[in-house]
This record gives C-alpha cells, structure tokens and sequence, in this order.
C-alpha cells in the first residue's frame, strides 16, 4: 500500500511561518525601537545636560547667596560687638571721669576765678564762629572776659552779655586779628581768622616755621591758640603764608570755661 506524506509537510510549514514571522517582527522591533531610542536620547540629551547645568548653577547662586547672607549677619553682630567694647572702655576711660567732674563744676559755676558753662549752641547753628553759652551777667560774666577750653587752649572772648546767656566770638572768626607769639623762635605775630576755626598769618621768609609748631598767646599765661596747619611760599616771595587752626573743635564744643 503506498503512503501519503503531503499533509504532514505542509503541516510542518503551516506552523513554522508565524513563528518565522513573529520572530521577525520582534527582531525587527527590537531593532527599530533601539535606533529610535538613540534617536530620542540624542535630541533630549542637550536638554537633559541645560537643565542639570541650570539645576547646579542655581544650587551654586543659592549657596552663595546664603554664604553672602551669613557673612553680612555675622559682620553686624561683630560691629554691635566692637560698639559695646568701645563704649564700655569709654565708660571707664580718664575722659569720662573728667567730664563728670567737669558737671560737679558746672552745678557750682565756680571753680577758682572760673566760671564753667555749657555750650548752648556752636557752629555751624551759630555763623561767623560764634557760639552762646548757659552763663551771663547773673554769673559775674562780662564783655571781653576770655573763654577757653577746659584744657587750657583759649577760643575767644565775650561779644555780648544777658542775664543767663553769653554770645562767645571766637578768635578764627572772619576777620578778627589776634595778637600772638609763634613758639618756635618767640617771634611776635597778628593772627586773622579765616573762619571755621582756621586762621591765616603771613611771615618774613627767613623765618623758621614748620607745620604743627604751636600758636601761643602773647600774654603772661602764654596759653596755646591755634597749631600751623599749612605753610606756602612762592620763589619770588619776600613773606610766606602760614595756615593755622585752632586746637578745638569748635563744631562739637560742650563745656568751657570763662575768666572773668
């Protein structure tokens, strides 16, 4: 009897074909998929790499920022600090012991042939060098009594006089001349105020003056009245111009004494 193989073999191939096929299609997948996923990366990357690059610089600016912030706090605390370290060593300090004293003095106005008195106003509230203070004729001030710093240097004298007030010309006012003696060498010299406690003075250029020479008084008490500050001379000058000033500062006076 002869036998039919046929229908077996054409089995085997019915079979095999989708497996063929559905390999295929997954190979061909996987293949797609792979270039279109390198494809994908490569056009997302430079996006990935701006934000991981915007990501770091705002970490950076944040961090330096909150550095910048903390120094700035740390540097104010450090500057209360100083403040109070230099106001406790003020408090302690020989000034601070001289000024209470200074207002024991001024509730007995006398001290001596003295009389103390508190500055009421100064320059610049006061113009051309003029300051008024809390004692007058109740107080035994007159005209032309000469005011000074309790220190010693002299500043002016008494312009006008009322009961409990006093106007105080200051010898740098404009214009006023002062008789006085240059230290260095005793020489004799006029003294003309230039405002703003300055003065202004000219000299023989043969004489010797330096800047910070001391301006006496040209009296018998010899007190200093002001400090060479500038001193200029042209080549084909005979004199020499000094600039002086006074050893106060006349915008922050606050207590003075006045010599009857």
């Amino acid at each position: 009897m002869k036998a039919n193989y046929l229908p077996k073999n054409r089995s085997k191939h019915l079979f095999f074909r989708p497996v063929l096929a559905l390999v295929i299609v997954l190979i061909s997948g996987a293949i797609i998929f792979s270039v279109l996923d390198r494809t994908i990366i490569s056009a997302v990357a430079p996006a990935w790499r701006a934000e991981n690059v915007i990501i770091r610089s705002w970490r950076s600016g944040l961090a330096f920022f909150s550095s910048r912030q903390a120094l700035s706090a740390e540097n104010t605390a450090l500057k209360e600090r100083l403040a109070s370290l230099e106001l406790s060593i003020l408090s302690m300090s020989k000034n601070s012991i001289q000024e209470d004293t200074i207002l024991e003095w001024a509730g007995r106005r006398q001290v001596s042939n003295m009389i103390v008195a508190a500055v009421l106003t100064h320059p610049p509230q006061t113009p051309y060098d003029t300051v008024v203070i809390d004692a007058g004729s109740n107080d035994s001030v007159a005209l032309g009594s000469t005011v000074s710093l309790p220190e010693g240097p002299v500043l002016g004298t008494i312009s006008e006089v009322f009961p409990k007030l006093a106007r105080v010309k200051l010898f740098s006012a404009s214009g006023e001349e002062t008789n006085a003696i240059l230290e260095r060498n005793s020489v004799p010299i006029t003294l003309v105020g230039a405002g703003g406690g300055n003065f202004k003075l000219m000299l023989p250029r043969d004489i010797a003056i330096e800047v910070g020479d001391r301006i006496l008084v040209a009296n018998i008490t010899a007190r200093l009245l002001g400090i060479v500050g500038d001193v200029s001379i042209e080549p084909t000058d005979a004199f020499k111009q000094v600039l002086a000033k006074s050893p106060a500062n006349i915008f922050a006076l606050r207590f003075v004494f006045v010599t009857p």
